[in-house]
């Protein structure tokens, strides 16, 4: 029985820490069309998630389609 909670417990340290490793990873990413021309913009690329939300807002202003890439 004592095998089996030592089993359980390394269990879940190993998922708790493959769920930090993957949540840690990801980012935004968006893909703007303007003119013909491509840009993927990525929130690990700005100092902040408002400076990010403020480069797309720019670029649609600006008359650039931007939608979700969902990036790593």
């Amino acid at each position: 029985m004592r095998q089996q909670e030592v089993f359980v417990k390394k269990a879940k340290i190993l998922l708790y820490g493959i769920f930090v490793l993957l949540a840690s990873g990801c980012s935004r990413c968006e893909d703007c069309q303007f003119q013909g021309g491509s840009e993927t913009i990525c929130e690990t690329e700005f100092d902040n998630s408002q400076q990010y939300e403020d480069a797309i807002a720019e670029r649609e202003s600006s008359g650039a389609s931007c939608s979700s890439t969902g990036g790593f």
